[in-house]
Parts: structure tokens; C-alpha cells; sequence
């Protein structure tokens, strides 16, 4: 079998071409982006299951010795392609799911749209769009560190959304902490939780690594950067975004940034609870281009279910048991129908 693949690209309408109403070329196209399992070894028998593809099942077929006997006994173990994996329990086609994916990861998504070109219920549009939302959550709660030693990263934090006063308190915005190197440009951004401060050290040591030269402004929060293995610059932002008394520490890279990203405002509509959704998808189209997009979404999933981590629980004493799937998300589709 192929290995993973490490890179391809195919913009939206070539991925319809490709895989729309072709769940064979959509199977193949997911197990080269580590979705499915590219071979399963038997837990009983250690030896290679055989692939079924009109059942999407791996089995093992090997014969064992009885001990103290000259007798064989046949292994007819089991289990799914899809088990474990970003398909478990999937109540449509493995063709409509990445077709989904594909136009929610375009900016002209429209969820009437693809329920009705994809002919799927309103339960399964809405779950889906939950599975592909804690996708890209996984990959904004995993960015890659950014900094290291001797390079500078502007740091800074920002309110997104609009106002909309209710008895008194602002229901839609939120706050958002993100850091940029100043020459190569790479960032990280992270949606702040209340109290903003109680976090912000955590999130630094995740998101910077350490020998980093740390540009902030005079918010008491980052105050205790000086304690960790980092060089911290303090610049002033009144009236200006540069410091007198260190004309080489600013933040507009930071500044820059934040108007880049300001481009999408939340709705009056949107509710603050699916704030990082919506950011999480925002920031995951602006990181990608838009052709390589679907490949590093996928594997992404890949990353956040790895297949045949669940193949050894399938196995069981009786080497004549037949294993079942779990139906994962057809549990999590009926909440959202509920």
C-alpha cells in the first residue's frame, strides 16, 4: 500500500470532479491522508489482516496450532475499516463526507446548500458541521510553537466582535491572545477565558518556545515573563506603537495581524459559547491556501482520531466471534436531532 501522503493539492471544484458520488475513490483518498488504516495486524494472531472493500472490513483468516494436539483452529477476527476512525459510526457515505468537508471549508459556506446537493437530513448537516468544527478546534488547541532563542515574537491581545448590550453586559465579543515572529511572519492565536490573566503564562509556554525575545505592552499579565526562559521587551501604546526608550521593540506586527484576522465579525446571531468554532475555522482558512486546504484538514483528522488505535479492545477469547462496530457517530447525531 501507498505511504501517507505528505502533499497534494486540489482546489474545490477538482475535488467534486474527483470524489463526488465515488466512494472508492473517496476511501482511497482518506487512507492516503492517514484517515483509514493503510493494514491492521491481527491482535490474536499478529499476522497481516486481508482487506474486504465491498465490506469495509479487515479480517484475519490464519490457522493456529492447538496446543498439545495436531489440530488447527481458523482466527475469524474482524473488524471495520471505519472503526476508531473520523467515520466510525458514519450514517452516510464516505463520499459525502468529504464532499461536505470540502465546501465547509470554502468561504462561500452555505449549510442549506449541502444538505440539499448531498441529500442529507438536517440531524446529519448539523453533526457534521460539529465534527468538522473540533477538527479544526483540535488544530487551534495544537499550533505549532512559534519563536526560539534570540527570535522576536510581538505578543498581544485583542477584543473581537460587537457590541449588543443586554440589561447591562456585552454578549458578543471576545477576547483573543495571539503572538507573530517579527521577521518570518508565523503566528499562533488563542481565544482568551475568563479571568484573562489566570491562563495567559500557560499559553505562552505552549505557543512560544523558550529563548524567545518577548515583545508585549504594560498589561500586568505579562509581567511575570521575566521569570520564565524567555527575554521580555516592554513598549508603551500611548499614542504610539513604538517605545522611546527602546526604539527596536514595537508591536506592529501584531497590529497588522489583528487586521488581517478583524475581517470576520461575528453575527448578532452567533452565540458566545461557539466563539472558538468560529475562529478556529477562520484562522484554519486564512493558515492554509486554498487549494492545499482539504490535505491538511484531513490530516488533521487523522491526527485527532488515529486509526486502529481501538483494534486490540475487538478482540476477544473466542477466536469464532465476529466483531461489531460501535456506532459512534450515529450516538452523537442522535443528541444533536434530540
Amino acid at each position: 500500500m501507498s505511504e501517507v501522503c505528505l502533499g497534494c493539492e486540489c482546489n474545490y471544484f477538482e475535488f467534486i470532479q474527483k470524489f463526488y458520488k465515488d466512494n472508492e475513490a473517496s476511501i482511497a483518498y482518506l487512507r492516503d491522508h492517514g484517515v483509514l488504516p493503510l493494514g491492521v495486524s491481527c491482535p490474536r494472531c499478529n499476522k497481516p489482516c486481508h482487506y474486504r472493500a465491498e465490506r469495509h472490513t479487515w479480517y484475519c483468516g490464519a490457522y493456529r496450532k492447538i496446543a498439545k494436539t495436531k489440530r488447527r483452529k481458523q482466527c475469524y477476527f474482524s473488524v471495520s475499516d471505519f472503526k476508531g476512525s473520523f467515520l466510525s459510526g458514519a450514517k452516510i457515505e464516505p463520499y459525502k463526507v468529504i464532499c461536505f468537508a470540502n465546501h465547509w471549508l470554502s468561504k462561500q459556506w452555505d449549510y442549506q446548500t449541502v444538505r440539499e446537493c448531498l441529500g442529507i437530513s438536517v440531524a446529519t448537516g448539523a453533526a457534521w458541521q460539529k465534527y468538522c468544527s473540533e477538527v479544526t478546534e483540535h488544530w487551534l488547541d495544537n499550533q505549532e510553537p512559534i519563536g526560539g532563542p534570540d527570535i522576536v515574537v510581538d505578543i498581544d491581545e485583542t477584543l473581537f466582535g460587537k457590541l449588543k448590550y443586554e440589561k447591562g453586559k456585552s454578549l458578543s465579543q471576545i477576547w483573543v491572545f495571539g503572538g507573530i515572529e517579527r521577521d518570518s511572519k508565523n503566528y499562533f492565536i488563542f481565544p482568551l477565558e475568563e479571568p484573562l490573566s489566570q491562563n495567559l503564562m500557560s499559553l505562552i509556554q505552549k505557543f512560544i518556545l523558550p529563548g524567545s525575545v518577548i515583545v508585549s505592552n504594560r498589561w500586568n499579565a505579562y509581567s511575570s515573563i521575566n521569570n520564565y526562559d524567555y527575554i521580555h521587551q516592554v513598549i508603551n501604546h500611548s499614542g504610539d506603537s513604538t517605545d522611546e526608550e527602546n526604539a527596536q521593540a514595537h508591536t506592529q506586527s501584531t497590529e497588522l495581524l489583528w487586521r488581517d484576522i478583524k475581517e470576520w465579525t461575528p453575527g448578532p446571531g452567533n452565540r458566545l459559547q461557539f466563539y472558538k468554532q468560529y475562529l478556529s475555522r477562520l484562522l484554519f482558512l486564512q493558515h492554509h491556501t486554498f487549494s492545499n486546504i482539504n490535505h491538511y484538514f484531513f490530516r488533521e483528522v487523522a491526527r485527532m482520531y488515529p486509526p486502529g488505535l481501538e483494534t486490540e479492545e475487538t478482540s476477544s477469547d473466542s477466536c469464532n466471534d465476529v466483531q461489531k462496530e460501535p456506532n459512534d457517530h450515529e450516538d452523537k447525531e442522535s443528541e444533536v436531532s434530540d
